[in-house]
């Protein structure tokens, strides 16, 4: 069996670590809503469905792994909420 370079195993630990931390984030969807919805409160904008999903994708699109899970949680379980509330 062939041992792997230190530069394999590295790029197989980032991997793992990057994997770990999406999965931590997608917990962290609360906080990002409650966060979105402080900014909108703080510039003065109206929280409304449209504003509030405009300020989690502007969230999605940052670089810290952690906040973009948890965005893209936040926008599917607002989605889903809203199906919900469409339904009944």
């Amino acid at each position: 069996m062939a041992r792997k370079t230190p530069e394999q195993l590295t790029k197989e630990f980032e991997g793992r670590k990057a994997k770990g931390l999406a999965k931590g984030g997608a917990a962290y969807w609360p906080n990002v809503l409650a966060n979105a919805v402080l900014k909108l409160a703080a510039t003065g904008n109206e929280i409304s469905l449209a504003a509030l999903s405009e300020q989690l994708s502007r969230d999605a699109e940052a670089q810290d792994v952690t906040l973009k899970a948890g965005a893209a949680e936040a926008i599917a379980r607002l989605g889903q909420a809203v199906a919900r509330a469409t339904e009944g």
